[in-house]
């Protein structure tokens, strides 16, 4: 059996203002790591819609995602499919105590791939698990500050 992939980075922003970054697929294109990210079938971000990420990087993979349970701002979570491997993932938005939000992602992997070891499946769910939350971050960085003067 496949273990957990778990990764949290903090962000200096409200949980309102994570969450919608972590929503916006476009961060994750345009970097030579996927190649497609779109949705497929049904209202973006609602239950039952389908997505599908194009990855050339560190595998070359097709994703297959259904959106199970959303709760914004506070958490999502989706059935991801490719390479014989079922992922189910968490991400979760909550207060940092010192300031900002923290954001959590789990992955659970069950199945076995045809085309790649354990340790490279695991090598590779890591990975992205670290873009998506890292990209996310970067994005809420980019975000103008709402203060003005």
């Amino acid at each position: 059996m496949l273990p957990r992939v778990e990764y949290s980075v903090t962000v200096a922003v409200p949980v309102d203002a994570a969450f919608q970054a972590f929503l916006n697929l476009e961060r994750l294109l345009h970097r030579g790591i996927y190649d497609e990210a779109l949705w497929v079938e049904g209202v973006p971000w609602q239950v039952g819609s389908r997505l599908r990420y194009v990855i050339s990087q560190p595998v070359r993979t097709i994703v297959s995602g259904v959106v199970t349970a959303i709760s914004p701002p506070r958490a999502i979570s989706l059935l991801n499919h490719a390479l014989g491997i079922t992922t189910e993932q968490h991400v979760s938005f909550g207060p940092d105590l010192k300031g900002g939000t923290r954001v959590r992602m789990t992955m659970d992997l069950v199945g076995t791939s045809s085309e790649l070891s354990d340790n490279a499946v695991l090598a590779a769910v890591t990975f992205v698990t670290r873009d998506a939350l890292d990209t996310m971050a970067a994005l809420c960085q980019r975000r103008p500050s709402s203060a003005t003067g």
